[in-house]
């Protein structure tokens, strides 16, 4: 199984200036860099095999170019409500960072290898950037029951838009409540592109049709993760046109504020 292993950091680094030069990015845009990371039952042998320990590798080059800390934030999920943010992947830990923060992270035991939903992740998501927030619902009922309603903003807490990857190799049980989640966080121009990479020979009708309808949403088919990880072009695949795009023009929206 081909895949890809981080020596050189700084080179990557460059590597990644070069496709993004290729796609007119000519200037380092800040931003922040995520993963969601699918920890159901049906990832274990990409886990076992190192797949998913050289896709960070493989990720973390495109977050040392964008973010000043040089991190990716990351998450790991199953279904329903188990899910866990976890300490972010970086430059000085990424050696061993899948076997130790999350296989053999005890912390996570209730979290592994569960089923699939998309929807408290991407929750988690968009209220660790600030682009979501739960408010006291009005009115009599929300006072005596304790209702909240979420409310979506524009901007992260930062001010710099979020690029988050989205590892999974399964269709997700809780299709409408995510759709939910991202259909108003696009309405409301949120600062994050998903970049939806589904492994294996599931059809992932959902991620297709979630990268047709949403501007800030894409979609990368990847048959074998390893393969991915060290082919020439992943970079390319993991920095789309339409990701270039839309960062430039959170660029520009940013540049317009400052004027």
């Amino acid at each position: 199984m081909t895949t890809f292993k981080l020596h050189k950091p700084e080179e990557e680094v460059r590597r990644v200036g070069f496709v993004l030069q290729k796609q007119g990015i000519h200037e380092r845009i800040p931003a922040q860099v995520g993963i969601n990371i699918d920890v159901s039952g049906s990832m274990t042998d990409l886990f076992k095999s190192g797949a998913v320990q050289a896709a960070l590798e493989r990720i973390l080059p495109v977050a040392l170019y964008f973010d000043d800390d040089g991190r990716i934030d990351t998450w790991v999920f199953s279904n329903q409500e188990r899910m866990a943010s976890i300490a972010p992947a970086t430059a000085k830990n990424y050696e061993g960072y899948v076997e130790r923060e999350i296989i053999g992270n005890n912390a996570l035991k209730a979290v592994l290898w569960g089923g699939t939903d998309y929807g408290p992740v991407i929750r988690s998501n968009l209220m660790t950037y600030g682009l979501m927030e739960e408010e006291a619902a009005g009115g009599l009922l929300g006072m005596i029951f304790g209702m909240s309603r979420d409310t979506f903003g524009e901007e992260t807490r930062s001010g710099i838009p979020a690029i988050n990857y989205f590892l999974t190799d399964g269709e997700n049980a809780d299709r409408d409540a995510a759709w939910a989640l991202l259909q108003k966080a696009e309405h409301a121009e949120s600062q994050i592109y998903y970049v939806m990479v589904g492994v294996g020979d599931e059809r992932f009708d959902f991620l297709r049709s979630a990268a047709e309808q949403f501007p800030n949403v894409g979609f990368v088919s990847v048959k074998d993760l390893g393969e991915f990880v060290g082919s020439d072009d992943a970079y390319e695949k993991l920095l789309p046109a339409e990701l270039c795009t839309w960062l430039k023009h959170e660029h520009d929206d940013e540049d317009d504020d400052h004027h």
